[in-house]
């Protein structure tokens, strides 16, 4: 449900004396609905909610935001807005293919402004940021942006094949991948924090080496999980992944924020 308070958030499953919580982040065009059901698969010590951006679901008529500089402070503020901001207790943040390059936008700003940082980046299907390189999927036509949306099978046929229904969803979209596809990356170390990546060993859109290549952007622990199939392991794997991410957020051996502990937790394959 969403949170009255805070059109930034979804709480999927809120709970008032959670440990943790896990704020997520969708793929281009996506919202909140993304992770609906990662509800029934996480520990009752684990508050989920997900980030909620303009032009989607209860903010459909937003504009968009379609440059990361413009998103990132406005989001970070609008979460941690209100006596009951989504950084009142220690958190992770997981990001979805785009989603992901904005979760890690999103927690350097929060390290870079001095604010709580994530105790967790996970990323999934998603390159590492020094590999991203520059498309124009945003400047397709409506047509070929439609197939290239099909190809990747994150949007609901029902969607992509209803004129109307794609009128709505088309400008979000759009927007998510701009967002990402005018990103730059700036001088920047690696983030003092763990980040574990999830990926499928035939995904199209990005490969093992790629993923691996995160590595190179934390002083922290490092997790790769591998599994078999292409980009629909997310779905597929999803009660896996979402026992990875808990398993990964428990076994911190110090607060996040500090450099140190920087051995490499290996590779895990599935």
């Amino acid at each position: 449900m969403s949170d009255r308070r805070n059109p930034w958030l979804a709480r999927l499953r809120p709970s008032g004396d959670a440990a943790v919580r896990l704020i997520c982040l969708p793929h281009a065009g996506g919202g909140a609905a993304t992770f609906r059901e990662w509800a029934d698969d996480l520990p009752p010590g684990v508050d989920l909610c997900a980030v909620r951006l303009p032009a989607r679901e209860s903010r459909l008529r937003e504009p968009p935001y379609t440059r990361m500089t413009d998103l990132v402070p406005v989001l970070a503020d609008g979460l941690a807005d209100g006596p009951d901001g989504a950084f009142d207790r220690p958190y992770a943040l997981l990001g979805y293919c785009s989603g992901a390059l904005i979760a890690y936008e999103l927690a350097a700003h929060l390290i870079a402004a001095g604010r709580r940082p994530p105790e967790l980046l996970a990323v999934c299907a998603f390159p590492a940021p020094a590999l991203v390189e520059p498309t124009e999927v945003h400047r397709l036509p409506s047509d070929l942006l439609a197939r290239h949306l099909r190809g990747l099978g994150v949007i609901p046929d029902a969607v992509l094949a209803d004129r109307e229904l794609f009128a709505m969803f088309e400008p979000g979209v759009r927007a998510d991948y701009e967002v990402m596809e005018t990103w730059r990356r700036g001088p920047r170390g690696p983030l003092p924090i763990p980040i574990t990546v999830f990926g499928a060993d035939a995904d199209p859109s990005v490969t093992v080496e790629e993923l691996r290549a995160w590595r190179a952007d934390t002083t922290g622990r490092f997790t790769l999980r591998v599994y078999p199939g292409d980009h629909g392991f997310f779905t597929a794997d999803r009660r896996d992944i979402a026992r990875g991410v808990t398993a990964d957020i428990a076994v911190f051996p110090e607060p996040a924020g500090r450099a140190g502990g920087a051995g490499y937790a290996g590779a895990v394959h599935r």
